[in-house]
């Protein structure tokens, strides 16, 4: 690590990072430093040079075992130079896998003389190709067209109500921007026609007050409706904010945010509050999702924090997927964008340098992302799934095809593909759980 990086001990719960996880994590990011694990079944204290320890005696192994396999304990991991490794040596990764054999198996002396001395031999990494960070060049209107042809039911977009006097505001740029963003618009007249089944967030657009006069009590139940669906869809309110004593109301009836109606219907200030407006629908958007993952707590985000640091801007993504080379053939990281899935980097995967992102509305991996959710088959023939493979370079992926939710801050910031080119798919619980803790911090 250069001389920024972090030189205190770093320590954390093992219920928020299992100890295989945390060997892992440690295996792929290959930092120098002394990791010690306290649990109830024993101490484990290790001497990390570049991600790989020096092979312990046989005696050890049985007792390193029983801790990683216990998850009530602390961990501790100080950053620095340690002695140079002597005899033979191997990852961390590769002790893990010994030592939970040998906490099963107890034939230590047959795993020592054969599996246990094939284990610790050098193994080579996967091939990971990290595209450019940069935005793609490659419209995606004329593919988000075609996808509505071909298969409309494979699009999942969020479905945003709009109440409004006159909807040839919302009509147009507004409509066909926050349909790339993956957001369709469903329009109300009145307060007695919105449905909210569906609805990810509600918009009123009042753009003179004297229309509701006299009907304020009907707004004010369409607020309170609202925060009582199941589950409650937000009220973003666009009206005339000059009425202090009404705004009062609206809050107390529950309205999750206000803006002032927008003046005029082009220029400058009409560029500037449909930016704004955007940003509120995705941050309430956002919040309604949050809680489907768990965010890092404090001392696993500082070890990834210390982890990363001082590492080229692509070793965070590369280390995710050195996890996931670990359990599958290929895999890709897909980050997600406001208007777009991108493309970011993979192994195993030719990767189409030519098309490198999906629109935002692709129902397979839009899915994933909203509800943070694991999907561990796919069917290979859907719209989807080609040109989910059309991405990844291969002309159609295998039905055991993985994506998993990358968390950031109870949200998703990305999704990793993955498969075993058709062989079925290993236990893949310890893998979401460190992505859905980790991947954020991977690709944001």
């Amino acid at each position: 690590m250069g001389s920024r990086a972090v030189k205190r001990v770093l320590s954390g719960s093992l219920e928020h990072l299992p100890p295989m996880a945390l060997l892992r994590l440690v295996s792929a990011t290959s930092p120098s430093g002394v990791l010690e694990l306290e649990t109830a079944d024993g101490r484990l204290r290790l001497e990390v040079d570049r991600g790989r320890i020096k092979k312990p005696p046989k005696e050890d192994l049985e007792t390193a075992g029983r801790v990683l396999e216990c998850r009530r304990g602390e961990f501790r991991f100080s950053p620095g130079e340690v002695s140079p490794l002597e005899g033979e040596v191997l990852s961390l990764t590769a002790f893990a896998e010994a030592a939970g054999v040998a906490a099963t198996n107890l034939e230590v002396d047959r795993l020592l003389e054969e599996d246990f001395v094939e284990i610790s031999r050098p193994m080579k990494g996967p091939h990971i190709y990290v595209l450019p960070s940069e935005p793609p060049e490659n419209p995606l209107d004329d593919l988000l067209a075609d996808l509505e042809i071909e298969g409309p039911g494979e699009l999942l977009f969020a479905q945003i109500g709009v109440v409004a006097q006159d909807p040839r505001w919302w009509r147009g740029t507004l409509e066909r921007l926050w349909q790339q963003r993956g957001w369709q618009l469903r329009f109300f007249h009145t307060a007695e026609e919105v449905i909210f089944d569906g609805l990810e967030l509600l918009v009123v657009h009042i753009q003179n007050l004297s229309a509701i006069a006299g009907r304020e009590e009907e707004w004010l139940q369409l607020v309170a409706l609202a925060n009582v669906a199941d589950p409650p869809v937000p009220v973003v309110w666009v009206a005339p904010l000059g009425d202090a004593a009404w705004v009062h109301r609206l809050i107390d009836a529950g309205v999750a945010f206000l803006l002032p109606a927008p003046q005029g219907e082009a220029g400058e200030a009409m560029t500037r509050f449909a930016n704004g407006l955007s940003r509120v629908v995705n941050r309430q958007i956002q919040m309604r999702h949050q809680g489907g993952l768990s965010g890092l707590p404090s001392g696993v985000s500082e070890l990834v924090s210390a982890l990363l640091s001082e590492s080229a801007p692509d070793q965070g993504v590369s280390s995710l997927l050195q996890l996931a080379a670990e359990h599958f053939t290929r895999g890709a990281v897909l980050m997600a964008e406001d208007t777009a899935i991108r493309c970011r980097a993979g192994f195993g995967y030719p990767l189409n340098r030519d098309k490198a992102a999906l629109p935002r509305g692709l129902g397979l991996i839009e899915h994933v992302v909203r509800t943070g959710e694991a999907i561990t088959a796919i069917d290979p023939g859907s719209g989807g799934a080609r040109h989910l493979s059309s991405v990844l370079g291969v002309i159609e992926l295998p039905s055991e095809t993985a994506l998993i939710p990358l968390g950031r801050s109870g949200g998703v910031a990305g999704v990793l593909v993955a498969d075993r080119q058709g062989d079925p798919l290993p236990d893949l619980a310890a893998l979401v759980h460190l992505a859905g803790r980790l991947g954020g911090a991977a690709v944001g």
